[in-house]
C-alpha cells in the first residue's frame, strides 16, 4: 500500500508581470524536471515567468534525429519547434472544432527530415464526440509513414478551469511526465518534447488508439501512481502510461535513492544490510533519511498486516 505524497506547496503568490523585471538564470528545464518533480504547477509557472529559460522542453525523437546530421541538430530541432508552433497557431481553431476526421500534410516539418509528415486529428463521432478527446485536451496523430515513426500529439483545451489545472493541462502533466519516464521507464511511454509557449503541446511515441487490456507492470515499490480512476485501461497501452493527469510521486518515491534503498532492506528483512545502512548515516539529512525508510516501512507494515516486517523493525528499535 502506497500513500499519495506532498501536499501542494505554498507557492500560488502572484507572478511577476513587469516585462522590464530582471529574469534570473535558470538551469535548463528538461532535466532540472526530470529530478525535480513538484505537486504544484505554480512552482514550474514561476520558474518560466520570473526566470530566462526556454519555453521549450525536451529533444527530437530518435527516429528523427538520426536523419539530421550531428552538426545541424540544434538548428533543425528549432526550426521543427518553430514549424509546428507556427502551424498549431494557424490551426488550432479548426483543430478544437473538427466536425470530420481530417488528415493534414506538413511538409514544412516532413522537409526537415527529407520524409512525408502527416498530422490525422479526429472529428466529432456519431455521439457526438471527438473519440481521441478528454475533458482537458485532445490527441492528434503526428505520422512520418516513409520511415514508420508515429507519435501522439497532445493538445490542450483553452478553457481549462484554474482547479483542474493542478491535476491536469500542461502546467502538470509535462513535468510529471518528464519525471515518470526518467524514475520508471518501463512504465510509461516515452515523452519527448514539448512547449510551454503560445499552443502548449507534449508529444509522445504512438503506442496505439485502442485499448489492449493489458495491465500497469506489478511493482511493490512504485515511483509514481496514477489516482484509480485514471489508472485504466485507457489511459495505458502494453501495460504502460500514455497520459500523466493525476500522477503523483508515492511517499516511496519521494524519499532519496539513500532512504529508498534502507526501506527495500527492511522490506526484505536483511538485517546485515540494515545495520550496515544505519552505522552509515552520520550527518542529520542522512539520519532524517534512516527515520524516513523505518518510518514508512512501518506504516506499510502494520497496514498491510506483514507481520514478519513489523517483527523485525521492533527488534531495530530496541537496538537504537
Amino acid at each position: 500500500m502506497y500513500y499519495i505524497s506532498g501536499m501542494i506547496k505554498n507557492t500560488d503568490g502572484i507572478l511577476s508581470t513587469d516585462i522590464g523585471a530582471t529574469r534570473f538564470k535558470h538551469v535548463a528545464l528538461t532535466k532540472y524536471l526530470k529530478r525535480n518533480w513538484e505537486r504544484n504547477p505554480n512552482v514550474l509557472m514561476r520558474i518560466l515567468y520570473n526566470c530566462d529559460v526556454s519555453e521549450y522542453i525536451g529533444a527530437l525523437p530518435p527516429q528523427l534525429r538520426v536523419r539530421v546530421p550531428r552538426e545541424q541538430i540544434a538548428t533543425v530541432t528549432a526550426q521543427f519547434r518553430e514549424n509546428l508552433e507556427n502551424w498549431l497557431i494557424r490551426n488550432s481553431l479548426d483543430l478544437r472544432a473538427m466536425d470530420a476526421d481530417r488528415v493534414y500534410e506538413l511538409p514544412e516539418i516532413g522537409n526537415l527530415f527529407n520524409t512525408k509528415c502527416t498530422l490525422f486529428a479526429r472529428g466529432i463521432n456519431v455521439y457526438g464526440v471527438n473519440p481521441w478527446s478528454g475533458s482537458l485536451g485532445f490527441v492528434c496523430k503526428m505520422s512520418f509513414p516513409e520511415i514508420d515513426a508515429h507519435y501522439a500529439l497532445k493538445l490542450y483545451h483553452d478553457n481549462l478551469s484554474v482547479v483542474m489545472t493542478y491535476s491536469h493541462g500542461p502546467w502538470f502533466e509535462v513535468g510529471t511526465a518528464l519525471a515518470a519516464n526518467k524514475a520508471e521507464p518501463r512504465d510509461n511511454v516515452p515523452m519527448y518534447m514539448a512547449s510551454l509557449k503560445y499552443e502548449k503541446y507534449l508529444l509522445s511515441q504512438w503506442a496505439g488508439d485502442r485499448n489492449d487490456g493489458v495491465d500497469s507492470r506489478k511493482n511493490k515499490n512504485t515511483i509514481f501512481v496514477s489516482r484509480s480512476d485514471e489508472d485504466e485501461a485507457r489511459n495505458r497501452r502494453q501495460g504502460r502510461r500514455i497520459d500523466w493527469g493525476e500522477t503523483y510521486l508515492t511517499n516511496y518515491g519521494s524519499m532519496s535513492y539513500r532512504a529508498r534503498k534502507l526501506y527495500r532492506q527492511v522490506m526484505n528483512l536483511d538485517a546485515m544490510a540494515v545495520k550496515k545502512s544505519i552505522a552509515s548515516a552520520r550527518t542529520n539529512l542522512q539520519r532524517k533519511d534512516v527515520d524516513a525508510a523505518m518510518e514508512l516501512a512501518g506504516l506499510v507494515a502494520w497496514y498491510d498486516d506483514i507481520t514478519p516486517v513489523s517483527q523485525f523493525l521492533a527488534q531495530f528499535d530496541k537496538q537504537r
